[in-house]
């Protein structure tokens, strides 16, 4: 097929958790379609070693949400599976998963797409090769959220080791050394951790306090939550959580980490039962934030100068689709503005899958943005009208705005009301016949 060919067929970009759940959607659906993967695997950032030779996953990285929670409503993992499953037996239940429903035949790996551009009422797609292929709508499924690695900024230069997470590969080389992790995600606490086991000292520089809970609360995973605590708004399950954080590990500026600059419920959760420990016994020293360096030294944001051998930036991502032209999604640092986050109301046949920030998992919202986007390309459900859906993404980011931490820019959701957000819009906008 050429850039002149068929546009009956749907384009899906990138075989990763969200990837692989909107192919599943048009499968059931029996919309024809093709994705396009750039690695020799589905899983995404949930293959270790990378295929490209760098991504987000590391040796050790295990899930910091439990099974229940993040696995997809329409294939739960194995019950002989942990509690919090190890990046390798994630990967395994991806195969599965693409098996159980014969996405492998539509997947076309070790292939990049070079350039998505409206043509008319349809899409054209280039790839790596050249190649030009034409679609009735594109679904970006690529996590444009892990985009372009994002690097802590201070005065000065340093001549030392400096890599970022996605980068990592494990402590071995910082045996004996004097470290600086930089960040308090949870990227940043499993890694601070796991060198500390091994560094000779462990700094752990934070601009931005989060509150950190353990992964197990009186035998069971802490996000394990009752129908009721699911009922609930994040405003409402705040108390709650509140109280289980004080009685747990009281306040956080008691480990000597800055106060989270908002309640329990209203941003990120650092699930880890090891890393406020590795602080009790001395192993990791939080810090202010690095303000310059010269040479190999490193000062503080408290005036401390230490000889560094290495720093290590968890600091996180900024959205990339390195494919659509900037003009077409513009963002920035934010999220583009999207309807329920999935639509560009200017741009019809264009979706997106995945690119939010569940407080807890993604892959559930994933499959539940596919089954939307999935009835809405066979027509069973509408859209509203234009200027609804930018009256509505307006309303959703003044919310948004006034209820959550802005370290996620517009892309954290509460996952049981985007769930139910999305149930609503299939019903509401439902264009089946509805009979007393």
């Amino acid at each position: 097929m050429n850039a002149a060919g068929a546009t009956d067929r749907v384009c899906v970009i990138g075989a990763g958790a969200s990837g692989i759940a909107a192919c599943r959607s048009l499968a059931l659906r029996g919309i024809p379609f093709d994705c396009f993967e750039r690695g020799p695997q589905v899983g995404g950032l949930w293959r270790y070693p990378p295929p490209q030779g760098r991504g987000p996953g590391y040796p050790s990285l295990f899930a910091n949400t439990s099974k229940s929670v993040m696995q997809y409503p329409s294939h739960p993992m194995p019950e002989d599976f942990p509690d919090y499953p190890h990046h390798a037996q994630v990967a395994r239940y991806f195969d599965d998963y693409t098996d159980r429903y014969d996405l492998r035949r539509h997947i076309r790996f070790d292939t990049g797409v070079r350039r998505v551009e409206p043509v008319g009422d349809s899409w054209a797609v280039t790839l790596d090769d050249g190649t030009a292929h034409r679609y009735q709508a594109v679904v970006v499924a690529s996590g444009g959220r892990h985009g372009e690695p994002v690097h802590a900024r201070f005065d000065g230069e340093y001549t030392g080791r400096q890599l970022h997470s996605v980068d990592y590969a494990g402590p071995e080389e910082f045996a004996g050394r004097t470290v600086v992790v930089v960040g308090l995600g949870a990227t940043a606490a499993d890694i601070a951790t796991e060198v500390s086991r091994v560094a000779g000292t462990t700094l752990l520089a934070v601009r931005t306090g989060h509150y950190v809970v353990p992964k197990i609360l009186e035998g069971r995973p802490i996000d394990r939550l009752s129908p009721l605590m699911r009922r609930l708004t994040p405003e409402q399950r705040s108390p709650l959580v509140s109280l289980v954080i004080k009685l747990v590990h009281g306040d956080m500026t008691d480990w000597g980490l800055p106060a989270p600059p908002y309640r329990p419920g209203r941003g990120p959760l650092i699930a880890n039962s090891e890393f406020l420990p590795a602080i009790a016994h001395g192993r990791i020293t939080p810090k202010p934030v690095i303000v310059s360096a010269e040479g190999g030294k490193v000062r503080f944001g408290d005036g401390e100068v230490v000889d560094a051998d290495a720093i290590i930036h968890c600091t996180g991502y900024r959205l990339a689709f390195p494919f659509l032209d900037e003009s077409l999604v513009r963002g920035g640092d934010d999220a583009p503005p999207l309807y329920h986050q999935a639509v560009p109301p200017e741009l019809p046949g264009l979706y997106f899958v995945g690119l939010l920030h569940s407080m807890t998992a993604l892959m559930p919202l994933a499959e539940a943005q596919s089954e939307w986007i999935g009835d809405l390309l066979t027509g069973t459900v509408r859209l509203p009208p234009r200027g609804e859906m930018w009256s509505r993404i307006r309303a959703a980011r003044r919310r948004q705005d006034r209820r959550f931490h802005d370290s996620s820019g517009h892309l954290l959701v509460d996952p049981h009301e985007y769930e139910r957000l999305l149930a609503d819009e299939r019903r509401t906008h439902s264009t089946r016949r509805t009979h007393p």
